[in-house]
């Protein structure tokens, strides 16, 4: 997350607010000798009171006089989260994007689509899939360390981890945005985010992360179901918004 002034948060919500019901867009940049600034770049989308587009020869003139360190753009109507198409065009950029929405700044960090990653322990695994999903829903949970793979599944320290971020354990059924704990071997070792109907998005050792049926075999080991209290099932759509835009496994 970047830091961001009420100088800045002040002047992005001064365009937002004058120009709705239109989408503003512009970027925050570091500039050379001067600091950190918003600026605002116009938006020549055709529809712009439902979508952006940057004029390029803004962003390029911005580029060109210090660092873009995020792009900025709001959501007039109150979605408070990055449509599929915003996520699209955030992976091109590989910048963090603040969503002003609701008299709010909502930051959501960089990351890969949450469906077809290639596993990775400690960067790219079920833990990490689950902290970005949070993330996208407007949820920013704290990472936790990895060591040996094995020896963390013995310790089970995802059980620890999510319950020291705030999750509770459940036992009243599943709902959407529940994370389910599975054990092989004797030991809780894997965690995948239930999206209901009958639906998971989990990223499980040595595959690509994926969305599939929470099926009979999956009900046979589950270890826990942890909830986040302050978790909202519309959050959701963020999630579907995501994968909607990334590879169909």
């Amino acid at each position: 997350m970047i830091e961001i002034s009420d100088e800045i948060q002040d002047l992005i919500f001064w365009f937002a607010d004058g120009y709705a019901p239109q989408e503003i867009c512009g970027a925050i940049a570091d500039i050379h000798d001067k600091g950190r600034r918003f600026f605002a770049i116009d938006n020549i989308a055709e529809n712009p009171e439902e979508t952006f587009e940057m004029n390029p020869k803004g962003w390029q003139a911005l580029a060109a006089d210090g660092e873009i360190v995020a792009v900025v753009h709001s959501h007039p109507n109150g979605e408070p989260f990055l449509s599929g198409a915003d996520r699209q065009m955030q992976i091109q950029t590989g910048l963090p994007w603040i969503l002003a929405v609701g008299g709010r700044l909502k930051q959501f960090r960089c990351c890969p689509h949450l469906r077809g990653r290639v596993f990775e322990y400690g960067k790219a695994d079920c833990g990490a899939l689950i902290r970005d999903a949070f993330m996208l829903m407007g949820i920013d949970l704290p990472d936790h360390t990895r060591g040996d793979i094995d020896d963390d599944a013995e310790h089970e320290y995802l059980r620890k981890h999510f319950e020291r971020v705030g999750f509770v354990r459940v036992s009243d059924g599943l709902c959407g945005g529940d994370v389910i704990l599975t054990s092989y071997g004797g030991h809780a070792n894997h965690a995948a985010l239930y999206l209901g109907d009958g639906q998971i998005l989990h990223h499980a050792y040595n595959q690509l992360s994926r969305r599939e049926p929470f099926n009979q075999w999956w009900s046979e080991r589950i270890d826990s179901v942890w909830r986040l209290p302050e978790f909202e099932p519309e959050m959701l759509q963020a999630v579907e918004n995501d994968l909607l835009h990334s590879v169909d496994l």
